[in-house]
């Protein structure tokens, strides 16, 4: 299954676009390996948010896949020659900047979701892992010392950036004006 939307009260995919045994391929290199679902797992270890987990796998996998095809593109047009003259692609890649934020963030949202509830797999739950020796405080006061290093850290980016464009491309060396 590619793609679909999941309906966790029935245990299905609803609408799925199908491609026969590729999961089988992609997680055994086998057309035909078995390949276990939630339902071979017990419901009170399942991932609490599987719709979340399933939607954000889908956009890093999606990302991905379009971050390849880009650069096949991007690669093809450079190979010729052409790449700096064709608009449509430089604008594709100028508004392709935030995907792998993007892909970034639902990686790492694929990643803690899919581990829920265990911290350590059939070791330690989440509930169990947490400490109770860093109060609410703490972990507030460090969230906002985070924010604030990127919040100056962003503005300076914005700064150099700023000033870089002011400034427009240097001059090749022994070129005539």
């Amino acid at each position: 299954m590619l793609i679909g939307q999941p309906n966790v009260d029935e245990k299905k995919i609803d609408n799925p676009l199908v491609i026969p045994d590729a999961l089988s391929f992609l997680t055994y290199r086998a057309w035909k390996a078995q390949v276990q679902g939630l339902n071979a797992f017990p419901e009170d270890q399942w991932p609490t948010s599987i719709e979340l987990l399933y939607f954000s796998y889908h956009i890093m996998v999606g990302l991905g896949t379009l971050f390849i095809a880009i650069a096949v593109v991007a690669a093809f047009l450079l190979w010729r020659g052409k790449l700096f003259s064709s608009h449509w692609m430089l604008w594709i890649l100028l508004l392709a900047l935030p995907f792998p934020y993007i892909a970034n963030t639902a990686g790492w949202m694929t990643a803690e979701l899919g581990r829920q509830p265990w911290l350590v797999y059939s070791l330690m739950r989440t509930a169990e892992g947490y400490s109770k020796n860093v109060s609410a405080g703490n972990g507030l006061f460090t969230l906002l010392g985070f924010m604030g290093m990127y919040t100056v850290l962003g503005i300076l980016f914005l700064f150099l950036v700023r000033r870089e464009i002011e400034q427009g491309p240097e001059a090749e060396a022994g070129s005539a004006h």
